[in-house]
């Protein structure tokens, strides 16, 4: 049972970057960063299970640790982009937000 429980915590890390996807594809009509925004947080989901399939697979004997070096690299690789892909998306709506807000009122 607790490696179970175990698994299952690791696998909870799936869907933070999977809800961040989804929500941003409701959205899509809504901003020209939106698409920026799913596909970062897609990438971002793919890379988390990645790693939880890999690590399961690495601690039942199933694959060695060092067939898995360079796959390790490129999914770094991969998180480093989408991550800066998410961060320029979010600048853009800020941007976007502040361009459309209402000037400030004098006094407030």
């Amino acid at each position: 049972m607790d490696i179970a429980l175990r698994e299952l915590v690791g696998w909870l890390g799936v869907l933070p970057p999977l809800g961040g996807a989804v929500l941003c594809a409701l959205h899509l009509g809504r901003s020209r960063w939106a698409a920026l925004l799913t596909a970062g947080f897609s990438v971002e989901t793919l890379i988390v299970a990645f790693y939880r399939v890999v690590t399961l697979a690495m601690t039942r004997g199933l694959i060695s640790q060092a067939g898995v070096g360079a796959a390790f690299l490129l999914a770094s690789l991969m998180g480093v982009a989408a991550r800066t892909t998410i961060v320029a998306a979010v600048a853009g709506v800020l941007a976007e937000l502040a361009r459309s807000a209402p000037p400030p009122r004098p006094g407030t």
